[in-house]
């Protein structure tokens, strides 16, 4: 306490003593009043005071011993590719501890978290491109002035002229039915005919020149099998994207399901897409291989002549060595599974884009998802569908900002964190007096209300594990008209425990 304090307590004692002397008043009821007025004096003269210039707006108050929180290390492990969330900076005192301070009346600092382009190393990409060929009978059949077999071979060998020289790009080349006849007699060998020819390794355009006409139109279409082989060679890892182009003139004649296995490898640890081309067919027979790409977030496109086919492979690789995405990771409190759905999706001029891209049935997903859009500024609003959540359900949205720029790719980390409030005072904090509120668009609003109905609905309790949606945060005493603290923020996955304590 300063000189200036000093002299403001003793000037009011001084002052509160002969008036109880001069006015008869009992000794109990003038210390009661002596007191009242030594903190009134005291709130006045701490108001009066400049702050320091690393203290917060918030005035400290004198009746409420400071909180502390501390941070549990149990959170999940978060893809080190994320953009890193950087929080408000934490209200302290000069000794570093939060304080507890009368209600607020400046604005919050805004957290919204805002996605970036990872940097550095971690933004390596490394793209691996499996070509996979039909080499069934049916391709013997003639489409303009070339076989389709010819055709094919000519765009293998006009496509790798345009491949670039990248150390990050690897390009494949896998046939199948090429084995065997059209014949029943030859349908079981030619339906386990399968062959890679140049491995996914590197851009070796000699040996793809060489093995694109290494090979001729023979059997039966085992288009399951081909791509169950061609998932198999391409390897899972960070920051690896594995791509198959698939050139068919058919629809698979082997028994098997392509559309379940395209399914399997999008969801497989490769997270394989799956880009198809269907050469020469008809409207009919397109539907039946059209769902290989749909259910692997590829596209699905018609070549009706040679030309076209090149023109088409060529268009398919640019766009896979230049393509953008973004990547959400849903993280689970203490490493569990985290179902999160997304709700809205718009570009910089406020267009809904959700439509647009590859998502499970009603935009639901508790693993890795990747959605392909081009460069720019989007926004997009995750939330959390369960009945009875435990904050106000306008709280349960939480709406991210999302660059994407070309060739790379964005990651998203979402979910939920863990807070569990414990009361070091019982006999001065009750659970009724509590509320936490939530910084939203520059203003505090209610997110768990005060009470003790544990169980029913977002009320404020004492050792309960909350689930709350990113953000910061503040508790707020109503009895006190205090801010016990506000700077608490929570992050996707991380559980947190904060220690409050009463006056």
């Amino acid at each position: 306490m300063d000189h200036r304090t000093r002299y403001v307590l003793l000037t009011l004692l001084c002052a509160a003593l002969i008036l109880s002397a001069c006015t008869g008043t009992p000794a109990t009821t003038s210390q009661t009043d002596v007191q009242a007025t030594v903190e009134a004096g005291v709130r006045a003269t701490l108001a009066a005071q400049p702050t320091q210039a690393s203290s917060p707006t918030l005035l400290p108050s004198p009746t409420v011993i400071p909180p502390t929180a501390t941070t549990v290390p149990t959170s999940p492990p978060v893809a080190p590719t994320a953009a890193p969330f950087t929080p408000a900076t934490p209200t302290e005192t000069s000794a570093g501890a939060p304080t507890a301070t009368p209600e607020a009346t400046s604005a919050p600092t805004d957290t919204t978290t805002v996605f970036r382009p990872v940097e550095g190393e971690a933004a390596r990409i490394v793209t691996n491109i499996q070509l996979i060929f039909d080499a069934s009978g049916s391709m013997a059949q003639r489409i303009g002035n070339e076989t389709k077999i010819q055709a094919a071979q000519r765009a293998i060998e006009r496509i790798v002229d345009t491949l670039p020289d990248n150390p990050d790009l690897n390009v494949g080349f896998r046939v199948f039915g090429h084995e065997g006849d059209s014949s029943e007699a030859q349908k079981a060998r030619s339906c386990q005919s399968t062959a890679l020819l140049v491995p996914v390794q590197g851009v070796n355009k000699d040996l793809l020149r060489q093995q694109a006409g290494a090979w001729k139109a023979a059997g039966w279409t085992p288009i399951s099998l081909a791509l169950q082989k061609a998932g198999e060679d391409l390897q899972p890892g960070e920051n690896v994207r594995n791509v198959i182009i698939m050139v068919t003139d058919g629809e698979e004649t082997c028994s098997g399901d392509p559309c379940a296995v395209a399914k399997a490898l999008a969801e497989s640890q490769a997270e394989v897409r799956i880009d198809v081309v269907g050469f020469g067919l008809t409207p009919d027979v397109a539907k039946t291989v059209r769902c290989v790409a749909e259910n692997s977030g590829g596209v699905y496109t018609n070549a009706q002549n040679g030309d076209a086919l090149v023109q088409t492979l060529e268009e398919l690789i640019a766009a896979t060595i230049r393509r953008s995405t973004l990547r959400f990771v849903p993280v689970g409190i203490g490493g569990k599974p985290e179902e999160v759905s997304l709700t809205g999706l718009t570009n910089a001029q406020g267009e809904d884009v959700l439509t647009t891209v590859q998502l499970p049935w009603m935009a639901r997903f508790a693993r890795e998802h990747i959605v392909e859009l081009p460069p720019g500024e989007y926004r997009f609003t995750i939330s959390y569908s369960e009945i009875g959540g435990d904050q106000v359900a306008r709280h349960v949205d939480t709406t991210y900002t999302a660059i994407i720029e070309q060739g790379r790719e964005t990651v998203a980390v979402v979910g939920r964190g863990g807070v569990t409030f414990v009361n070091e005072t019982p006999q001065s904090l009750q659970a009724s007096d509590l509320r936490v509120d939530k910084a939203v668009n520059g203003q505090w609003e209610e997110s768990i209300a005060p009470g003790q109905l544990v169980g029913f609905g977002a009320y404020f309790a004492f050792d309960r594990a909350f689930r709350l949606t990113p953000g910061r945060y503040r508790v707020y005493d109503r009895r006190r008209g205090a801010v016990l603290l506000d700077n608490l923020i929570v992050e996707p996955g991380k559980e947190i425990t904060v220690r409050l304590r009463g006056a």
